[in-house]
């Protein structure tokens, strides 16, 4: 995926991680165990939407979510069905817990619906990835209480050494617009110095969403971190793209 091109959001199309999803409440627990105990899908695309990205370390939450899955399997012929299934499986995934992916695999490789296997399938990826992001996500270590959790868990992981991780968060930030000057701030401290960069396609691809996210605020006070890295990276492909960005939002 080039980092010219921003991903649209979509219902399915956003079960992959590198898709923007809106953003959404949080909810107590109790909250959580009630939304997924009922049958108002909505509310609980919208619990599934809270829970990712943002840490979310609750057994019981997740527990709540399997129970939801089972419950719907037998009656998981009608589309609506499906689908609904299909966010709970997703949202199961950002759990990270590896006390899932016996369950996944089972959905994976059993007589489900083959759109139902499609997804747990995905999530299986998505649960080995987010067993190495919550624990970077959950970090509160430089925790900001003047900024909001998301913006914190958003700091963190451009913080951390998973260049995925990296690169999806820059991606959330360009995409949610989130350009307040806490999160400018954030994405320029990446940028000076590039401490992951090198001549590897994920690495090019990760600083340049960073470059991109600054770059596509517009903001004036950033427009010289930009500047840098359409001058200074030692990749031609990182400056070709720093330079478009520059022509495209100043």
């Amino acid at each position: 995926m080039k980092p010219m091109c921003l991903l649209p959001i979509a219902l399915i199309a956003s079960f992959s991680l590198l898709s923007p999803i809106a953003q959404a409440d949080t909810y107590t627990k109790e909250e959580y165990q009630q939304i997924f105990a009922g049958d108002d899908t909505y509310k609980q695309e919208q619990a599934i939407e809270s829970i990712f990205f943002v840490g979310l370390n609750d057994p019981s939450t997740y527990q709540s979510i399997k129970t939801k899955i089972d419950t719907l399997l037998p009656s998981a012929k009608d589309k609506h069905v499906i689908d609904n299934i299909a966010w709970l499986i997703k949202g199961l995934s950002y759990s990270g817990d590896p006390q899932f992916r016996e369950y996944l695999n089972q959905l994976a490789q059993g007589d489900a619906h083959k759109k139902i296997r499609k997804y747990a399938k995905r999530a299986l990826a998505d649960l080995s990835k987010f067993e190495q992001w919550n624990p970077i996500l959950q970090d509160k270590s430089q925790y900001n209480p003047e900024q909001s959790h998301r913006a914190n868990v958003y700091a963190a992981a451009l913080r951390s050494d998973n260049l995925e991780l990296m690169r999806t968060t820059a991606k959330r930030i360009a995409n949610e617009r989130l350009f307040d000057n806490y999160m400018l701030q954030q994405l320029a401290a990446q940028l000076s110095p590039m401490r992951l960069i090198d001549d590897n396609k994920l690495a090019i691809d990760t600083y340049a969403w960073i470059t991109r996210a600054l770059a596509t605020s517009g903001n004036e006070d950033f427009k010289a971190d930009v500047e840098a890295v359409a001058q200074n990276a030692k990749q031609k492909k990182l400056r070709k793209y720093a330079t478009k960005y520059l022509a495209k939002f100043y």
